[in-house]
């Protein structure tokens, strides 16, 4: 059997408020241009009554949670799907995890990837906990609407995101790009003495993450001799140290291998300077765990690609890092 289907989610945020910042009016013109630019064999597949949900911030959020889980579960399923991408983030997912059963994967024999970042977190490093799930922790399409104007420049990024996407599912990092970044993160060390060599990265969103640590969700998630990433956008500092201290009274520090600070800010404020600072209250007095910062990852423009929980180079020199997070260095 054939897995050909990629199935595009809006299980998060609506795909309705983002339309405009394409040029598109509605979900179906949405679908055409995907379809149109997403190669062969692939065929794309969506719950149409899904896309076009929307959002009641003060009337919890969303109200179709059954729907979306059925949805989501029939592609987990599904042997034919190859991947689940993510057409944006913003809230309403995470409470959605604990109804959703991984088991399925263990009896894959082609890979399953899950796509997408933020709200996402949880979704995408749980499918790459599985041997054969693929963890692509990387922009929602929709992301490219708030990043990119105007509406026609957004809509031929969106176009190219279509299609590449079948290349990175091979495993390989697209050339010549006219508008996606596809590495390496670059960054450098602020702490310790890492080592060029293969790592693996696992985390993203920082407060999605606080929300798991402490149940089954998290026990899969957590970065057992691992390199943690982390993340996160409007989050003063006083709140991110809660979410540091659930991640240190889970034990989560004491069992990485390192850290990968990405970009944290509030609005226009750079708060990633103040996450760093907030560490040394949080990581272990008794090993020197190396952190390593980057503007590569996280809500920025541009965004490299990180594929989690499997082994991708790491190359070290003085306090410069790029790690080719896609897993292949093009």
């Amino acid at each position: 059997m054939i897995a050909d289907r990629i199935h595009l989610i809006a299980h998060a945020n609506p795909l309705g408020p983002d339309l405009p910042r394409f040029g598109l009016s509605s979900p179906d013109e949405y679908l055409a241009l995907a379809r149109r630019h997403l190669p062969r064999p692939f065929r794309l597949t969506c719950n149409r009554k899904l896309l076009r949900a929307v959002e009641r911030a003060w009337h919890g959020g969303r109200d179709d949670d059954q729907a979306r889980i059925a949805d989501l579960q029939g592609a987990l399923d599904d042997p034919r799907t190859a991947a689940i991408v993510a057409a944006s983030g913003g809230a309403y997912f995470s409470r959605l995890m604990p109804h959703l059963d991984f088991s399925g994967l263990t009896r894959r024999r082609h890979p399953l990837w899950a796509t997408g970042f933020s709200e996402m977190t949880t979704l995408v490093g749980q499918v790459a906990s599985y041997r054969w799930g693929r963890g692509l922790y990387w922009l929602c399409p929709n992301w490219l609407g708030s990043q990119l104007r105007p509406p026609e420049q957004a809509r031929a990024a969106l176009s190219e995101f279509w299609r590449l996407l079948p290349e990175l599912l091979a495993g390989r990092t697209p050339s010549n790009p006219q508008y996606l970044h596809f590495g390496p993160v670059r960054g450098k060390v602020v702490r310790g003495k890492p080592r060029s060599g293969r790592v693996q990265l696992v985390g993203g969103c920082l407060s999605v993450l606080a929300a798991v640590v402490g149940g089954p969700l998290g026990r899969r998630l957590r970065p057992d001799g691992k390199w943690l990433l982390l993340e996160d956008i409007k989050e003063s500092p006083y709140r991110i140290d809660r979410h540091l201290a659930a991640l240190k009274i889970a034990g989560w520090f004491e069992r990485a291998a390192g850290l990968l600070v990405g970009d944290f800010h509030m609005l226009h404020e750079d708060t990633q300077p103040a996450v760093i600072e907030l560490l040394r209250y949080h990581l272990p007095s008794d090993r020197r765990v190396p952190l390593i910062a980057t503007r590569s990852v996280g809500h920025v423009w541009p965004m490299t690609p990180v594929l989690l929980n499997r082994p991708v180079p790491m190359e070290v020199r003085g306090k410069a890092v790029a790690i080719w997070a896609t897993g292949s260095r093009g």
